[in-house]
């Protein structure tokens, strides 16, 4: 009786552990060609290559953080971090519209990261990746 009581126990355990969602964590900032924390079109910021004005991080506007993203020799990594959309539909739109003008200028992978406060980049959440 204590064999079965032990062994349902153990089945019951692993469909639990299985059955618990593992999140992706992003470990590549040393390896990105061009990370940007993007907020709206009109509001971004450059992250790497830092792109600052004094110790401050520039704003940018969309098509300048494209014009940045043209002057980097390496084209194989670009992060970009989302901070938060009130639809997943108005999510979607915005990674489509940078996976499209990050690959026409010649990025061959362009990951998702859900921001968090602070400015750690290694450990955030990948929402998606591309390529």
């Amino acid at each position: 009786m204590l064999k079965v009581a032990a062994s349902l126990l153990f089945v019951v355990f692993l469909a639990t552990a299985c059955s618990t969602p593992r999140t992706a964590r992003f470990s590549e900032q040393d390896r990105a060609d061009l990370i940007v924390r993007y907020y709206s079109e009109d509001t971004s910021y450059v992250v790497k290559p830092a792109q600052t004005e004094g110790q401050f991080l520039s704003i940018f506007k969309q098509d300048a953080v494209l014009d940045v993203a043209k002057q980097q020799p390496g084209r194989k990594l670009a992060v970009v971090i989302l901070i938060r959309y009130n639809t997943e539909s108005e999510a979607e739109a915005v990674k489509r519209n940078w996976v499209t003008k990050l690959t026409q200028v010649g990025y061959q992978r362009v990951v998702f990261l859900r921001g968090m406060s602070g400015h750690r980049i290694n450990g955030l959440p990948i929402l998606a990746s591309s390529g």
